[in-house]
């Protein structure tokens, strides 16, 4: 599943949606804004083109690892330090993959943000 919201998202209602029977693991991780020089925060806008990266990074997460689901939610608009930005869940059998999925999720998000986000300065 993958959702673009400018909500912030609640990882406890993530987490009950992912488990189930067969399910050893979830593992999420949650991306926050932090603090940089002169900095106020990270805008990142509704973008149908971003939107379909990131379902693109979700199939291609579900085909290379061996995991049951993945969860992409991130945020859009004006963000400032210490808000999430992302959030990305993940079920499996057991640990290791779910490590191993986010770790490339989160690559190919960061080279997502290349285009699609900016920092805000004061």
């Amino acid at each position: 599943m993958v959702e673009i919201t400018r909500e912030d998202f609640c990882v406890d209602e993530v987490i009950k949606k992912l488990k189930q029977p067969k399910v050893g693991a979830v593992l999420v991780y949650v991306g926050t804004v932090r603090e940089f020089s002169e900095g106020i925060g990270l805008e990142f806008w509704d973008d149908n083109e971003a939107v379909q990266r990131l379902q693109e990074i979700e199939k291609k997460t579900l085909g290379k690892f061996d995991i049951e689901d993945v969860v992409i939610m991130h945020r859009v608009g004006l963000l400032n330090i210490t808000e999430s930005i992302l959030m990305i869940a993940i079920s499996a059998s057991h640990r290791g993959p779910t490590f191993d999925a986010c770790r490339s999720i989160i690559d190919d998000i960061k080279n997502l943000h290349k285009t699609w986000g900016r920092e805000v300065r004061k």
